[in-house]
């Protein structure tokens, strides 16, 4: 079981050698790289691909001072965490976000912005979103909507 099994990646070389398309799409400057730390000494960056030519590359999670490469994701038992409907969600989003501006989330039923919509739109567009880039920074606080005061006219 090598890093391209638990990490969900695919190098893109066919079985014969020739260099296809990659199903996952590079970050974009808006994503952030998970912080690995590296011991010292030894090397931070191992070839996905063992073809010689293929020129894929991914980052080790690195063990103890001793340098040893390890073969489990940055986050241990993150996979285990999620629910079948949050891996769904995850993946679903992961899919849209190759190219699609939304997407309809299994547990609702309601259509979704990726976080690349959130992105071209510029702003919070108010409404709570799960993936949404600024905070939510225009979602209004429902503790403070105005109630009606019936003592008022008694």
């Amino acid at each position: 079981m090598g890093p391209s099994s638990w990490l969900g990646l695919s190098c893109g070389c066919s079985r014969a050698g020739a260099p296809r398309r990659s199903r996952v799409p590079p970050l974009g400057p808006w994503q952030r790289r998970p912080w690995c730390p590296v011991a010292s000494g030894s090397p931070p960056w191992a070839p996905l691909c063992s073809q010689s030519g293929c020129g894929t590359w991914v980052r080790w999670a690195t063990g103890g001072a001793g340098g040893e490469r390890s073969e489990q994701p940055s986050r241990p038992g993150s996979e285990e965490l999620l629910t079948a409907a949050e891996k769904r969600i995850v993946a679903l989003h992961r899919e849209a976000c190759a190219g699609l501006q939304n997407y309809v989330d299994p547990v609702t039923g309601y259509l979704v912005f990726t976080k690349v919509a959130h992105l071209q739109r510029g702003k919070c567009c108010g409404s709570a979103c799960r993936h949404c880039p600024y905070d939510q920074t225009n979602v209004k606080d429902p503790s403070k909507k105005k109630r009606f005061n019936s003592f008022f006219y008694t």
